[in-house]
């Protein structure tokens, strides 16, 4: 049994002084042999009783208060969290059905015609009911949906108003107590708790703290509904902003056909790495955006030198080499793309610091353009290209393994070679491997 909390402990202490005190007058009566004394001790004993009666109703009150604040504490925690609707409904049925000690708990909220259905149901056990005991009374829930009146009832057997009620007998109904969700005077839903088995089991105060809880309730799944809403359209947001970067990738590849699919090959394989290696969720969609742009700067050369098929002049290789530039100068004044810059702006970088276009060296090179630097120059000499024939998969990763610590970041290579199935890109018919 749990220990007394400390304001508990301290009302007990004071009742047992005046139980001690009593006791203690009682003792020094019964000695008198005084036969009004022994009146007096009777009336004195039925006293001690009544003091023994209020004080469990008293410590029963205390104890009720305490769970009804930490049931009220707990739904302003909800209301002030970012929840979904999913997980606010549970944190409410739970405190419901443990606020309530009822046998069964629903909560009903209204669709998209008006109608009402069940979101949330629980068992005392705080589990949730499996679909075939979803019984409740529907013309108590419709009642209280209709009038915005909450029920209660000890003994919904007996209770005239709901003697004509099939639901009520057929689901042998007893304790029930239902109040609504009310939202700006509009009853977006109900809570139902019940007991099969015991009368009684609800009273006034019952009723009253349900009511101060639905209407916390309400805020919390108003502030949920309107948060998975937010992450719906933020999600579409998201998603129109990916497709957006696709579309740039697909025109750079339209442009210059020599690399057709490498882009989305090469987004795959980064996220697959970086997942490997342990990077966070929230950095991936950064990643993702990266590699999506790697080479946008692309735009800003001319044909003339992208689309040269012939090796390319010192002076022609130094003006390819401000890709990574135009990309810093096109992305960063996108806000929402900032933290996708490195993989554009650094994937030219080398470990050794022979890189450009900054010639940063080690751990100064943005983990997620090292990670990239490897997939794209795994893709690129994996590719089948007009001046070269694609190379053998076991040649490719031979040389990574020797630009480890020159080109490569050697921790990421061994991640990267430790990776089973490395995918290739597809083979043209008449292309021959080297």
């Amino acid at each position: 049994m749990a220990e007394p909390s400390a304001d508990i402990q301290i009302l007990q202490d004071e009742f047992q002084e005046v139980h001690d005190a009593i006791l203690n007058v009682m003792d020094q009566l019964s000695g008198a042999g005084n036969p009004i004394a022994s009146i007096t001790v009777q009336d004195i004993s039925a006293i001690k009783n009544s003091l023994q009666i209020l004080e469990a109703r008293v410590s029963g009150k205390i104890q009720t208060g305490k769970r009804q604040l930490k049931a009220l504490v707990g739904i302003g925690h909800v209301i002030n969290s970012s929840l979904g609707l999913s997980k606010v409904l549970d944190e409410v049925m739970d405190t419901v059905i443990d606020l309530m000690r009822a046998e069964r708990g629903f909560l009903m909220l209204r669709d998209h015609e008006g109608e009402l259905t069940i979101e949330a149901a629980r068992a005392i056990d705080q589990i949730d009911l499996k679909w075939d005991n979803f019984s409740l009374s529907k013309t108590i829930v419709h009642q209280v949906a209709e009038t915005s009146e909450p029920v209660l009832t000890t003994n919904a057997q007996e209770d005239p108003r709901f003697e004509s009620q099939k639901s009520v007998l057929e689901h042998n109904l007893r304790s029930v107590l239902c109040v609504p969700l009310k939202s700006k005077d509009e009853v977006i839903g109900v809570i139902f708790v019940d007991s099969r088995v015991k009368t009684g089991l609800f009273k006034a105060d019952d009723l009253e703290m349900l009511s101060a809880f639905a209407n916390q309730a309400t805020v919390a799944i108003e502030n949920a509904r309107l948060f998975d809403s937010l992450q719906g359209a933020n999600k579409e947001l998201k998603d129109a902003y990916i497709n957006t970067l696709k579309g740039w990738a697909l025109a750079l590849e339209m442009r210059d056909r020599e690399t057709e699919g490498h882009t989305t090959r090469v987004t795959a394989l980064t996220l697959k790495l970086a997942k490997k290696i342990g990077v966070k969720e929230n950095d991936l969609e950064h990643i993702e955006q990266g590699a999506l742009l790697h080479d946008i700067g692309k735009f800003a050369i001319t044909d003339n030198i992208l689309l040269k098929r012939g090796d390319l002049t010192s002076a022609e290789r130094k003006i390819m080499e401000y890709h990574p530039k135009y990309a810093k100068e096109m992305l960063e004044k996108i806000d929402f793309l900032l933290p996708a810059i490195d993989i554009p702006y650094h994937h030219h970088e080398k470990w050794d610091g022979s890189g450009y276009p900054q010639g940063l060296m080690g751990e100064e090179i943005p983990f997620s353009a090292r990670i990239f630097a490897i997939v794209d120059v795994w893709d690129a000499l994996t590719s089948d290209r007009p001046y070269r024939k694609p190379m053998q998969p076991k040649e490719v990763r031979r040389i990574i393994r020797e630009k480890s610590g020159s080109h490569f970041d050697p921790k990421v290579v061994d991640s990267f070679l430790d990776i089973d199935n490395l995918p290739i890109p597809p083979r043209p018919k008449d292309s021959q491997i080297i």
